[in-house]
């Protein structure tokens, strides 16, 4: 189909638009197949208007969701899964009048339909499946799992956290890094770029997910796979780059876009000034931008609670405790409610820890944060969590006495590399020789990052000669991998990322299975298991 003159295929493209129901004719059409069974629900929900009834005839439905059946005012409501890719909602008997909006009825008026877009979606979880829908955690020691490859990252994460038992975020990516409002999703590429400190410029949007698809299409997985613990949806580093009309008129964006997110991480890390000695200068604005958004948020939410979380992380420098002391004391004094914050601990992103202090130092740092932190109702949220030892892991659980979170996400990307570099070995050379060529451009652009990396894989090159080969290991791959998912030609138009999501169902089901053991073992780890 074709939206603002780009291209895009939304089945093999999931977690972009804000709708599964794309082509509502062909929805319709498919779903009139199965008219007598639903004819056959409908029955069974007006003789018996309770879930029992509505199961005993779901099994004949195809493409039926049974994790999704539900019954509300003498009506039966269940996902379906349609052969095209598409999904629709389905009221069978009673008035199936509840839902926001409908495209039509099916098994002669036996069953209504109605389009699985994100308003829907949130109608559906809020009114009848609230088990599945995202939910403010509160201070809950947890994860926080970011999902680069969204439908296909999911089925792991999913059930690792059932077989932990544990709540997680687990629909969380970066809101300007790695997703962007759906309208920026479907243009070209624009001039504006995100910036990836230590690393360089960095795509907006780079997984080519946007903020309102990622959110429906995750609350679709949970519902699908079953997910049967409490979650969260974290819409991750809202960046605000300056208090100024434009600046702040950028994060509402942002926020609007993920309003139906449930966990808000702001990051003002562009206003920190750190010429400045005395900190009322170095934070005050990114304090006084805070206070704004979070009072947005609130608004957007309509009552709904949320959790919010202050990103000191992307500083320059390592959190000191009288700087966290002084951001918290003036965030509760603008009423800022702020169960998570995340100071910059000195961590590296996909290195472990290795400054000279070691884990003492780390220790010791992490035990005085996590005391002030704890005097205001903070729980310490540990970024640039991936790649870290078992050994770092349980010196800042034990320091921070269980209560931390952790966030984690290029890992997970990472595992993709090493699933195809076994499964689909030349798809994953072409992804390598993809991410080398950017790492490159990055390197001819100043940074030294890239230039360190691409260093060491050419004398691995030289040395190997006509034995050499890719590494999913390769530091410029694990660093600059995120560029080829979402690239996008000249007009808009997505170069690589539907190959991503067309991947065997071997290579999926290996894949789930080493995101669910990574999961697992990082749980273990930090204690959290």
């Amino acid at each position: 189909m074709e939206i603002n003159g780009i291209e895009i295929d939304p089945a093999a493209n999931p977690a972009v638009l804000d709708t599964c129901t794309w082509d509502p004719p062909a929805a319709q059409a498919l779903i009139e197949e199965s008219a007598d069974a639903l004819a056959a629900c409908a029955a069974a929900v007006d003789a018996a208007p309770v879930r029992e009834s509505l199961d005993r005839t779901l099994g004949a439905v195809k493409g039926a969701v049974p994790e999704s059946a539900a019954v509300l005012d003498g009506t039966g409501y269940f996902l379906m899964a349609l052969d095209d890719g598409q999904r629709a909602l389905i009221g069978a008997g009673g008035g199936a009048s509840g839902a926001p909006v409908r495209i039509g009825t099916a098994a002669g008026s036996h069953a209504v339909i109605f389009p699985v877009n994100a308003a829907t979606v949130k109608w559906l979880v809020t009114h009848l499946l609230p088990q599945f829908a995202p939910k403010a955690l509160g201070g809950q020691p947890r994860l926080g799992v970011g999902a680069r490859h969204s439908t296909i990252a999911w089925p792991g994460i999913i059930s690792a956290v059932n077989s932990l038992a544990k709540p997680a975020e687990t629909i969380q990516n970066s809101a300007y890094r790695e997703l962007a409002p759906l309208d920026m999703i479907l243009s070209p590429p624009g001039e504006e770029t995100a910036w990836l400190p230590g690393h360089g410029s960095v795509s907006i949007g780079h997984t080519g997910s946007s903020i309102e698809g990622f959110w429906l299409a995750g609350v679709l997985a949970h519902v699908e796979h079953g997910v049967r613990q409490p979650y969260g949806a974290d819409l991750d580093h809202v960046p605000v780059r300056a208090l100024t009309d434009e600046g702040l008129a950028k994060a509402r964006q942002i926020i609007e876009a993920g309003r139906h997110y449930s966990f808000f991480t702001l990051d003002t890390s562009a206003m920190f000034d750190f010429s400045k000695e005395d900190l009322g200068e170095r934070y005050g604005s990114a304090i006084e931008a805070a206070a704004e958004l979070y009072r947005f948020i609130k608004a957007v939410r309509w009552g709904e609670p949320f959790d919010f979380e202050f990103s000191l992380d992307e500083g320059p420098m390592i959190t000191e405790p009288a700087e966290l002391r002084f951001v918290l004391e003036r965030l509760a004094a603008e009423g800022v409610e702020v169960p998570f914050v995340a100071p910059n601990f000195g961590f590296v992103k996909r290195e472990d820890y290795g400054r000279p202090d070691g884990m003492e130092g780390l220790a010791s740092r992490v035990r005085e944060l996590a005391a002030i932190a704890s005097e205001y109702g903070a729980v310490l949220d540990f970024h640039s969590g991936s790649d870290k030892s078992p050994l770092t892991y349980r010196t800042i659980a034990e320091a921070a006495g269980g209560r931390l979170k952790l966030k984690v996400s290029g890992r997970l990307q990472v595992i993709l590399g090493e699933v195809l570099a076994e499964d689909e070995p030349d798809f994953f050379r072409e992804w390598w020789n993809y991410s080398l060529e950017r790492a490159r451009a990055e390197k001819d652009a100043g940074s030294e990052v890239a230039a360190r990396f691409v260093a060491q894989v050419e004398q691995r090159i030289q040395a190997g000669g006509a034995g050499f080969r890719a590494l999913p290991s390769d530091r410029f791959f694990t660093d600059f991998a995120y560029a080829m998912p979402g690239a996008k030609s000249p007009e808009g138009e997505f170069l690589y990322r539907d190959r991503f999501y067309a991947l065997s169902a071997a290579t999926l089901e290996h894949y789930s299975a080493r995101v669910r053991e990574y999961i697992e073992g990082l749980s273990r780890d930090l204690g959290l298991d």
